[in-house]
């Protein structure tokens, strides 16, 4: 039984153009009719349109605005609470403030026009009739939400991500994952994925693998006991899983953890110096790179190339972990040493982060990185004449000549983090998603490919230099505005490298030759 009603006092309608204020005198329920604004309240400003509803209490202040040429017209339905005499106190019907969100707006909007205005009848009847009509208008206003649907499916995916957090086990399916929030399949996956960036299950690996991770470090746990914990039947399918997710098993994943390592690098020599970890041996190939100069002093040659490892001398070494890259010898290292295998086609700063991680040293990475663009943003002062204008900027490798010549289409330094512009054959072929690094282009062409400030680089070896001073006395070479400028810059094969050590040289090679 109920022990309260609410009863109609007054109706108004108001056209408003500029800004408005309005005093609550009563429990006003405000409906906008025409028009678009916004209405400040509780703190909180709200753009509104036809349709948006109100809920306001006595004593509140409502500011309202028209945000269009037409004014926002707005209806106010007044009415107070009236106690029904029944044994106890009277019970407050529960009233919302601020916006809600009625089913059945457009109903509300045709009792409002019904009731508007209140007028003292002397017909019972009547005013009977748009009694009934106001309780109709009222009851609609006490069932609304307090939320959009949109809104309350968003909060129901916020509060199942809390309950992923605290939950002990995380085996769920898709289709369970959406009935904990009584969404359809389809509807949680999309808000899922605009809310975190990501599909329910790969989230929900995601989560998986990162516990897992906490696990074997920080227990000692088996593989099967941490398998079970985040929800997989199956040890075998878990190490699996773990390592599509991390790149390395389980227990390799833990050996990257010690703090002393002796470690064979195959590749990626200046990403594990930058991260504090010199490694017992490295191809020449790697090692012969000045900007390497007082980082791997005494470190032994392991082979000629990435490519070409010397057997024997790693397994003398006997090395706690073996770093390659691609595939590249891993069945053959894996017998010498547990071995990390990274792709070398990961963009430079994921694949930094990457080796980052997994040797547990990501804060390390993210300091120099801070360091790196520090830097970046000075050398972008000093080479502010290059970015001025039209200036654009080649990186060549005089290779093939006499017929070819090899344009580099990315230069991490130049043009991702620089930022200097490319001339327009090197920007098209930049824009194709699945572009080369690096093209053979005919000599005849070098004149389209030729920025105005042109970096080279011409191997060491005399057949190099011979085509290359053969080339400088070319007609293909004099015509160029970079050369009859003087802004040519002859740089060594460590500009080819792509690592924290040889970028940051790189850079500071910058400021040396233009700043």
């Amino acid at each position: 039984m109920i022990s309260l009603v609410y009863i109609l006092t007054g109706t108004y309608c108001d056209a408003i153009s500029g800004p408005c204020t309005k005093s609550i005198h009563r429990h006003t329920l405000m409906i906008i009719t025409e028009g678009r604004g916004k209405v400040h309240s509780m703190d909180k400003q709200t753009e509104v349109m036809p349709g948006n509803c109100f809920l306001f209490h006595p004593g509140m202040e409502v500011q309202l605005e028209s945000l269009s040429d037409l004014p926002l017209q707005v209806y106010s339905v007044e009415f107070e609470p009236l106690p029904v005499t029944v044994q106890g106190t009277p019970r407050m019907a529960a009233l919302a403030q601020g916006q809600v969100y009625p089913e059945h707006v457009s109903r509300m909007i045709q009792l409002v026009h019904l009731l508007h205005p209140v007028e003292d009848l002397c017909d019972e009847k009547e005013n009977y009739s748009k009694h009934v009509l106001f309780q109709e208008l009222i009851l609609l206003a006490m069932k609304a939400d307090t939320m959009d649907k949109e809104h309350r499916s968003i909060q129901a995916v916020d509060t199942l991500l809390q309950r992923l957090e605290q939950s002990v086990t995380l085996d769920y399916t898709l289709d369970q994952l959406a009935a904990e929030t009584g969404l359809s399949t389809r509807h949680f996956s999309r808000l899922f994925r605009e809310h975190t960036g990501q599909s329910p299950i790969k989230y929900l690996n995601a989560l998986r693998m990162n516990r897992a991770k906490k696990r074997l470090l920080e227990s000692n746990d088996s593989i099967q006991e941490i398998a079970g914990h985040i929800g997989f039947r199956d040890p075998f399918h878990f190490s699996r899983s773990f390592k599509q997710y991390t790149g390395v098993s389980p227990r390799l994943y833990i050996h990257l953890r010690k703090h002393t390592m002796r470690v064979a690098s195959f590749q990626f020599l200046g990403e594990l110096l930058a991260l504090g970890i010199t490694p017992i041996g490295a191809p020449y190939q790697l090692l012969d790179c000045r900007y390497y100069q007082g980082h791997v002093r005494g470190v032994p040659s392991i082979g000629n190339s990435v490519v070409t490892p010397y057997m024997d001398k790693i397994s003398e070494l006997k090395p706690d972990l073996i770093v390659t890259f691609n595939g590249h010898h891993y069945a053959e290292y894996s017998k010498i040493a547990p071995t990390l295998d990274v792709p070398w086609s990961l963009p430079f700063f994921e694949r930094f982060r990457l080796i980052a991680d997994l040797t547990g040293r990501t804060s390390v990475a993210e300091a120099w990185m801070e360091s790196y663009m520090n830097k970046i943003k000075e050398t972008q002062r000093v080479l502010s004449p290059l970015q001025d204008g039209d200036q654009t900027v080649s990186f060549f490798w005089m290779r093939g000549l006499p017929a070819t010549f090899q344009v580099y289409y990315d230069v991490g330094v130049l043009y991702r983090d620089l930022q200097l512009k490319p001339p327009a054959p090197v920007l098209a072929a930049q824009q194709n998603k699945s572009h080369p690094f690096k093209e053979d282009i005919p000599l005849d062409q070098l004149h389209k490919y030729a920025g105005d400030h042109l970096f080279i680089v011409v191997s060491g070896d005399p057949e190099s230099i011979r085509q290359f001073e053969q080339l400088e006395r070319s007609k293909y070479w004099q015509q160029l505005p970079a050369v009859q400028n003087g802004q040519v810059y002859r740089m060594t094969e460590d500009w080819l490298r792509e690592d924290p050590i040889s970028m940051m040289g790189q850079v500071q090679d910058l400021m040396n030759l233009i700043g």
